[in-house]
């Protein structure tokens, strides 16, 4: 992950991050989440994150896309009261899938 330029997270190493810019030139923090074979990109263009992690790792075939699934616990896309796009996540699934 270095050599794509990301960080380990210092609170978690499973988190990697790295300074990214926006076509507008706004910057931010990219982050990518991997724990074992799970890998969840949080980006402006997470295609592109995802593609670069696919150069140096074996992304299963299908798997890039929005998530649904991340750890066992359910993934998904909500609006805010203010118009703005955010994700959310539920463990209602792990716990169903525990009992």
């Amino acid at each position: 992950m270095l050599h794509l330029g990301y960080e380990s997270c210092l609170a978690d190493p499973d988190v990697w991050m790295r300074k990214s810019q926006k076509d507008d030139g706004t910057e931010y923090w990219e982050y990518m989440l991997l724990y074992t074979d799970d890998c969840l990109s949080v980006s402006h263009l997470p295609r592109a994150a995802l593609d670069d992690l696919g150069k140096y790792f074996t992304l299963k075939p299908g798997s890039i896309g929005p998530p649904k699934i991340y750890l066992g616990g359910k993934v998904s896309e909500m609006i805010l009261p203010n118009g703005e796009k955010a994700w959310a996540f539920s463990a209602s699934q792990y716990v169903q899938e525990a009992v």
